[in-house]
Protein backbone atom coordinates (compact mmCIF):
# COMPACT_ATOMS: atom_id res chain seq x y z
CA UNK A 1 0.00 0.00 0.00
CA UNK A 2 2.55 2.60 0.98
CA UNK A 3 5.00 1.62 -1.67
CA UNK A 4 1.70 2.78 -4.16
CA UNK A 5 1.02 5.50 -2.48
CA UNK A 6 4.60 6.28 -2.81
CA UNK A 7 4.50 5.63 -6.79
CA UNK A 8 1.57 7.89 -7.41
CA UNK A 9 2.68 10.84 -5.76
CA UNK A 10 6.20 10.68 -8.02
CA UNK A 11 4.11 9.81 -11.10
CA UNK A 12 1.96 12.54 -10.52
CA UNK A 13 3.17 15.36 -8.05
CA UNK A 14 -0.16 14.92 -5.71
CA UNK A 15 0.04 15.09 -2.65
CA UNK A 16 -0.41 11.78 0.29
CA UNK A 17 -3.65 12.45 0.93
CA UNK A 18 -4.41 12.90 -2.56
CA UNK A 19 -2.64 9.39 -3.87
CA UNK A 20 -4.71 7.42 -0.84
CA UNK A 21 -7.75 8.84 -1.80
CA UNK A 22 -7.19 8.36 -5.78
CA UNK A 23 -6.21 4.49 -4.84
CA UNK A 24 -8.97 3.73 -2.68
CA UNK A 25 -12.09 5.18 -5.06
CA UNK A 26 -10.14 3.41 -7.61
CA UNK A 27 -9.31 -0.33 -5.84
CA UNK A 28 -5.58 0.21 -5.83
CA UNK A 29 -4.76 0.23 -9.07
CA UNK A 30 -2.27 2.62 -10.04
CA UNK A 31 -2.84 2.89 -13.08
CA UNK A 32 -6.51 3.82 -12.92
CA UNK A 33 -5.41 5.77 -10.12
CA UNK A 34 -3.54 8.00 -12.38
CA UNK A 35 -6.10 9.21 -14.58
CA UNK A 36 -8.08 10.09 -11.13
CA UNK A 37 -5.69 12.45 -9.63
CA UNK A 38 -6.48 15.20 -11.95
CA UNK A 39 -10.37 14.92 -11.25
CA UNK A 40 -9.28 15.05 -7.76
CA UNK A 41 -7.22 18.23 -7.76
CA UNK A 42 -8.41 21.62 -7.71
CA UNK A 43 -5.28 23.55 -8.34
CA UNK A 44 -6.40 25.63 -11.17
CA UNK A 45 -7.18 29.10 -10.89
CA UNK A 46 -8.84 30.90 -13.83
CA UNK A 47 -9.38 34.79 -13.72
CA UNK A 48 -11.13 36.45 -16.86
CA UNK A 49 -10.93 39.98 -16.94
CA UNK A 50 -12.09 43.10 -19.08
CA UNK A 51 -11.26 46.59 -18.76
CA UNK A 52 -12.07 49.98 -20.52
CA UNK A 53 -9.62 53.14 -20.39
CA UNK A 54 -11.95 55.94 -21.07
CA UNK A 55 -8.98 58.96 -21.87
CA UNK A 56 -7.46 56.48 -24.90
CA UNK A 57 -10.90 54.69 -25.68
CA UNK A 58 -9.35 51.43 -25.13
CA UNK A 59 -10.56 48.31 -24.57
CA UNK A 60 -8.84 45.15 -23.52
CA UNK A 61 -9.36 41.84 -22.14
CA UNK A 62 -6.82 39.43 -20.00
CA UNK A 63 -6.60 35.71 -19.39
CA UNK A 64 -4.52 34.42 -16.61
CA UNK A 65 -4.11 30.54 -15.59
CA UNK A 66 -2.37 29.83 -12.15
CA UNK A 67 -1.25 26.79 -10.57
CA UNK A 68 -2.46 27.41 -7.44
CA UNK A 69 -0.75 24.52 -5.56
CA UNK A 70 2.82 25.14 -7.09
CA UNK A 71 2.31 29.49 -6.66
CA UNK A 72 3.17 29.42 -10.28
CA UNK A 73 1.89 31.37 -13.46
CA UNK A 74 0.95 28.55 -16.54
CA UNK A 75 -0.53 31.20 -18.74
CA UNK A 76 -1.39 35.34 -19.47
CA UNK A 77 -2.94 36.72 -22.27
CA UNK A 78 -4.23 39.80 -22.98
CA UNK A 79 -5.33 42.28 -26.04
CA UNK A 80 -5.80 46.02 -26.49
CA UNK A 81 -8.50 47.37 -28.99
CA UNK A 82 -10.09 50.29 -30.46
CA UNK A 83 -12.98 48.26 -31.40
CA UNK A 84 -15.90 48.05 -28.18
CA UNK A 85 -17.00 44.96 -29.43
CA UNK A 86 -14.08 43.33 -27.93
CA UNK A 87 -15.57 44.12 -24.17
CA UNK A 88 -19.12 42.71 -25.40
CA UNK A 89 -17.31 39.24 -24.38
CA UNK A 90 -19.54 38.04 -21.29
CA UNK A 91 -17.15 36.88 -18.07
CA UNK A 92 -19.45 33.92 -17.63
CA UNK A 93 -18.34 32.18 -20.68
CA UNK A 94 -16.23 29.13 -20.33
CA UNK A 95 -12.67 29.62 -19.79
CA UNK A 96 -11.23 27.42 -23.15
CA UNK A 97 -14.20 29.52 -25.16
CA UNK A 98 -13.08 32.93 -23.80
CA UNK A 99 -9.61 32.15 -24.58
CA UNK A 100 -10.46 31.02 -27.96
CA UNK A 101 -12.36 34.62 -28.39
CA UNK A 102 -9.32 36.39 -27.08
CA UNK A 103 -7.40 34.95 -29.81
CA UNK A 104 -9.97 36.21 -32.08
CA UNK A 105 -9.91 39.77 -30.99
CA UNK A 106 -6.14 39.70 -31.60
CA UNK A 107 -6.98 39.32 -35.25
CA UNK A 108 -9.94 41.76 -35.69
CA UNK A 109 -9.11 44.96 -37.23
CA UNK A 110 -8.79 47.85 -34.47
CA UNK A 111 -6.13 45.80 -32.16
CA UNK A 112 -3.01 47.55 -30.80
CA UNK A 113 -0.82 45.02 -30.94
CA UNK A 114 2.39 46.48 -29.37
CA UNK A 115 0.54 47.18 -26.56
CA UNK A 116 -1.31 44.00 -26.58
CA UNK A 117 1.79 42.17 -26.23
CA UNK A 118 2.96 44.58 -23.51
CA UNK A 119 0.50 44.10 -21.36
CA UNK A 120 0.98 40.72 -21.33
CA UNK A 121 4.64 40.82 -20.89
CA UNK A 122 3.95 43.00 -18.05
CA UNK A 123 1.39 40.11 -16.64
CA UNK A 124 3.62 37.35 -17.27
CA UNK A 125 6.42 39.71 -15.08
CA UNK A 126 3.77 40.61 -12.31
CA UNK A 127 2.36 37.01 -11.67
CA UNK A 128 6.77 35.95 -11.49
CA UNK A 129 7.39 38.55 -9.14
CA UNK A 130 6.82 38.42 -4.99
CA UNK A 131 4.71 41.06 -5.44
CA UNK A 132 1.69 38.80 -6.52
CA UNK A 133 2.11 36.17 -4.16
CA UNK A 134 -0.76 36.76 -1.72
CA UNK A 135 -2.73 36.69 -4.92
CA UNK A 136 -2.88 33.03 -5.33
CA UNK A 137 -4.48 32.63 -2.03
CA UNK A 138 -7.32 35.39 -2.68
CA UNK A 139 -7.59 33.62 -6.25
CA UNK A 140 -8.63 30.23 -4.05
CA UNK A 141 -11.16 31.90 -2.07
CA UNK A 142 -12.63 34.50 -4.63
CA UNK A 143 -15.66 32.06 -4.46
CA UNK A 144 -16.41 34.51 -1.16
CA UNK A 145 -17.29 37.80 -2.44
CA UNK A 146 -14.96 39.33 -0.17
CA UNK A 147 -11.79 37.89 -1.84
CA UNK A 148 -13.17 38.30 -5.14
CA UNK A 149 -13.36 42.23 -4.40
CA UNK A 150 -10.03 42.02 -3.76
CA UNK A 151 -8.61 40.28 -6.47
CA UNK A 152 -10.23 43.02 -8.80
CA UNK A 153 -8.52 45.50 -6.71
CA UNK A 154 -5.14 44.39 -6.81
CA UNK A 155 -5.19 43.72 -10.31
CA UNK A 156 -6.94 46.96 -11.09
CA UNK A 157 -3.69 48.72 -8.78
CA UNK A 158 -1.14 46.98 -11.06
CA UNK A 159 -3.19 48.16 -14.68
CA UNK A 160 -3.23 51.57 -13.14
CA UNK A 161 0.50 51.39 -12.84
CA UNK A 162 0.71 50.15 -16.27
CA UNK A 163 -1.33 52.57 -17.61
CA UNK A 164 0.20 55.25 -15.78
CA UNK A 165 -2.61 56.72 -13.47
CA UNK A 166 -5.44 56.98 -16.71
CA UNK A 167 -8.79 56.31 -15.56
CA UNK A 168 -9.36 52.30 -16.08
CA UNK A 169 -13.05 50.44 -15.25
CA UNK A 170 -12.11 46.60 -14.57
CA UNK A 171 -14.47 43.61 -13.94
CA UNK A 172 -13.49 40.57 -13.42
CA UNK A 173 -14.39 36.93 -12.77
CA UNK A 174 -12.22 34.04 -10.92
CA UNK A 175 -12.80 30.21 -11.25
CA UNK A 176 -11.08 27.28 -9.36
CA UNK A 177 -11.09 24.54 -11.58
CA UNK A 178 -9.89 20.79 -11.31
CA UNK A 179 -6.84 19.78 -13.17
CA UNK A 180 -8.80 17.47 -15.37
CA UNK A 181 -11.04 20.57 -16.51
CA UNK A 182 -8.07 22.70 -17.48
CA UNK A 183 -6.27 19.16 -19.18
CA UNK A 184 -9.20 17.93 -21.11
CA UNK A 185 -11.85 20.25 -22.26
CA UNK A 186 -13.81 18.41 -24.12
CA UNK A 187 -14.64 15.50 -21.21
CA UNK A 188 -15.67 18.42 -18.75
CA UNK A 189 -17.09 21.45 -20.73
CA UNK A 190 -18.78 19.49 -23.57
CA UNK A 191 -18.89 20.03 -27.42
CA UNK A 192 -17.26 23.60 -28.13
CA UNK A 193 -20.42 25.94 -29.63
CA UNK A 194 -18.64 29.25 -29.74
CA UNK A 195 -20.24 32.59 -28.74
CA UNK A 196 -23.70 33.47 -30.05
CA UNK A 197 -24.30 37.08 -30.76
CA UNK A 198 -27.35 36.87 -28.47
CA UNK A 199 -25.31 36.56 -25.71
CA UNK A 200 -23.67 39.89 -26.51
CA UNK A 201 -26.35 41.75 -25.43
CA UNK A 202 -25.43 45.44 -24.38
CA UNK A 203 -26.97 45.66 -20.98
CA UNK A 204 -28.48 49.16 -20.03
CA UNK A 205 -26.60 50.83 -17.66
CA UNK A 206 -24.00 48.33 -17.63
CA UNK A 207 -20.99 49.39 -15.65
CA UNK A 208 -18.25 47.77 -17.94
CA UNK A 209 -19.41 49.25 -21.56
CA UNK A 210 -21.67 51.92 -22.37
CA UNK A 211 -23.20 52.95 -25.82
CA UNK A 212 -20.49 54.83 -27.50
CA UNK A 213 -21.80 57.95 -29.29
CA UNK A 214 -20.45 59.56 -32.06
CA UNK A 215 -20.59 63.37 -33.24
CA UNK A 216 -22.38 63.45 -36.66
CA UNK A 217 -23.77 65.51 -39.49
CA UNK A 218 -26.97 64.82 -41.04
CA UNK A 219 -27.39 65.32 -44.60
CA UNK A 220 -29.57 68.21 -45.54
CA UNK A 221 -31.70 68.64 -48.80
CA UNK A 222 -33.58 71.60 -49.74
CA UNK A 223 -36.46 69.68 -50.87
CA UNK A 224 -36.43 67.54 -47.96
CA UNK A 225 -38.38 66.91 -44.87
CA UNK A 226 -38.31 69.89 -42.09
CA UNK A 227 -35.95 68.78 -38.88
CA UNK A 228 -39.17 68.99 -36.74
CA UNK A 229 -41.34 66.52 -38.88
CA UNK A 230 -38.36 63.63 -37.89
CA UNK A 231 -39.92 61.02 -36.39
CA UNK A 232 -38.06 57.75 -34.80
CA UNK A 233 -38.12 54.94 -37.13
CA UNK A 234 -37.22 57.82 -39.99
CA UNK A 235 -33.88 56.78 -42.29
CA UNK A 236 -30.84 59.72 -42.55
CA UNK A 237 -27.78 60.20 -44.44
CA UNK A 238 -25.33 60.62 -41.57
CA UNK A 239 -21.88 61.54 -41.84
CA UNK A 240 -19.23 61.00 -38.84
CA UNK A 241 -17.41 63.94 -37.77
CA UNK A 242 -16.40 63.07 -34.37
CA UNK A 243 -12.12 63.69 -34.20
CA UNK A 244 -11.73 61.09 -31.47
CA UNK A 245 -9.62 57.54 -32.81
CA UNK A 246 -11.89 55.83 -31.72
CA UNK A 247 -14.61 57.40 -34.14
CA UNK A 248 -12.30 57.54 -37.05
CA UNK A 249 -11.98 53.87 -36.96
CA UNK A 250 -15.57 52.98 -36.85
CA UNK A 251 -16.13 55.43 -39.41
CA UNK A 252 -14.13 53.44 -41.93
CA UNK A 253 -15.59 50.16 -40.60
CA UNK A 254 -19.22 51.14 -41.17
CA UNK A 255 -17.66 52.42 -44.31
CA UNK A 256 -18.21 56.00 -43.56
CA UNK A 257 -14.54 57.01 -44.87
CA UNK A 258 -12.41 56.08 -47.89
CA UNK A 259 -9.39 57.65 -49.58
CA UNK A 260 -11.49 59.69 -50.88
CA UNK A 261 -12.73 61.18 -47.89
CA UNK A 262 -16.19 61.03 -45.80
CA UNK A 263 -19.22 59.39 -47.37
CA UNK A 264 -23.02 59.06 -45.54
CA UNK A 265 -24.29 56.66 -44.21
CA UNK A 266 -28.00 55.32 -44.32
CA UNK A 267 -28.80 54.97 -40.86
CA UNK A 268 -32.14 54.74 -38.80
CA UNK A 269 -33.51 57.76 -36.35
CA UNK A 270 -33.70 55.96 -32.74
CA UNK A 271 -34.82 58.99 -31.28
CA UNK A 272 -35.59 62.53 -31.39
CA UNK A 273 -35.14 65.56 -29.10
CA UNK A 274 -35.59 69.43 -28.64
CA UNK A 275 -33.28 71.52 -27.13
CA UNK A 276 -31.90 75.21 -26.73
CA UNK A 277 -28.98 76.57 -26.90
CA UNK A 278 -27.42 78.72 -24.07
CA UNK A 279 -26.78 82.19 -24.56
CA UNK A 280 -23.39 83.17 -26.15
CA UNK A 281 -23.20 79.89 -28.16
CA UNK A 282 -22.66 80.92 -31.89
CA UNK A 283 -25.39 80.54 -34.77
CA UNK A 284 -25.14 77.29 -36.53
CA UNK A 285 -23.99 78.61 -40.36
CA UNK A 286 -27.06 78.77 -42.59
CA UNK A 287 -28.02 75.56 -44.44
CA UNK A 288 -25.86 73.81 -41.87
CA UNK A 289 -27.45 70.44 -40.77
CA UNK A 290 -25.04 70.25 -37.51
CA UNK A 291 -25.17 72.34 -34.38
CA UNK A 292 -22.03 73.24 -32.49
CA UNK A 293 -22.25 71.66 -28.82
CA UNK A 294 -23.74 73.04 -25.87
CA UNK A 295 -27.33 72.09 -26.28
CA UNK A 296 -29.63 71.71 -23.83
CA UNK A 297 -31.92 68.81 -24.24
CA UNK A 298 -35.45 67.91 -22.43
CA UNK A 299 -36.67 71.73 -22.23
CA UNK A 300 -39.44 71.65 -23.78
CA UNK A 301 -42.82 72.54 -21.51
CA UNK A 302 -40.32 74.57 -19.00
CA UNK A 303 -41.08 78.10 -20.54
CA UNK A 304 -38.35 78.36 -23.36
CA UNK A 305 -39.27 77.93 -26.49
CA UNK A 306 -37.27 74.93 -28.59
CA UNK A 307 -34.35 76.01 -31.14
CA UNK A 308 -32.95 72.88 -32.46
CA UNK A 309 -33.70 69.12 -32.81
CA UNK A 310 -31.22 66.75 -31.26
CA UNK A 311 -31.77 63.19 -33.14
CA UNK A 312 -29.64 60.11 -32.38
CA UNK A 313 -28.85 57.41 -34.87
CA UNK A 314 -28.30 53.97 -34.43
CA UNK A 315 -25.18 52.68 -36.43
CA UNK A 316 -25.01 49.11 -34.79
CA UNK A 317 -25.83 47.52 -30.86
CA UNK A 318 -22.96 49.65 -29.17
CA UNK A 319 -22.98 52.76 -31.41
CA UNK A 320 -24.71 55.66 -32.08
CA UNK A 321 -24.53 59.16 -33.18
CA UNK A 322 -25.96 62.43 -32.28
CA UNK A 323 -26.74 65.52 -34.69
CA UNK A 324 -28.06 68.79 -33.08
CA UNK A 325 -30.22 69.96 -35.90
CA UNK A 326 -31.51 73.99 -36.04
CA UNK A 327 -35.28 74.43 -36.59
CA UNK A 328 -36.25 75.15 -40.16
CA UNK A 329 -33.53 72.96 -42.09
CA UNK A 330 -34.48 70.30 -44.41
CA UNK A 331 -32.93 67.13 -43.96
CA UNK A 332 -32.55 64.17 -46.60
CA UNK A 333 -34.36 61.33 -45.02
CA UNK A 334 -36.65 58.22 -45.81
CA UNK A 335 -39.57 57.94 -43.66
CA UNK A 336 -40.85 54.27 -42.12
CA UNK A 337 -43.82 53.85 -43.98
CA UNK A 338 -41.79 54.25 -47.39
CA UNK A 339 -39.29 52.05 -46.59
CA UNK A 340 -38.80 48.81 -48.25
CA UNK A 341 -40.63 45.97 -46.47
CA UNK A 342 -37.72 43.25 -45.61
CA UNK A 343 -38.90 40.44 -47.97
CA UNK A 344 -38.90 42.87 -50.20
CA UNK A 345 -34.99 43.96 -50.09
CA UNK A 346 -34.71 39.73 -50.00
CA UNK A 347 -36.51 38.62 -53.00
CA UNK A 348 -36.19 42.10 -54.87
Amino acid sequence: MKDKVTLLMEETGCERREAELALELCGYQVEKAVREIPRLSRNIGVVKGRFYCSSDNLYGLLWVVLNLKSRSLVRARAVLSYNPATCLLPLEMEWFEFEKNLYAARLADGTVQSLSQEVERSLSDFFHSAESGSLYEMVKAASEEENHQRVEIFLGEFLGRLFRGRSLKLSLKCEVLFSGQFQSVGSWGGASTGILRSSLKLEEGSRMVQPLVLRVVVEGDPNGIPAEEVQAGDSVYAEIIDPRDIAQYLAKLFGGRSEQGLAPLYVPVESVEYGTVPAGTAPTAPGSPIHPPGAVPGTVGQGTAPTEIILRVRFSRGVCGEACIPKGIRIRLTRRSEQDPWWKKWFG
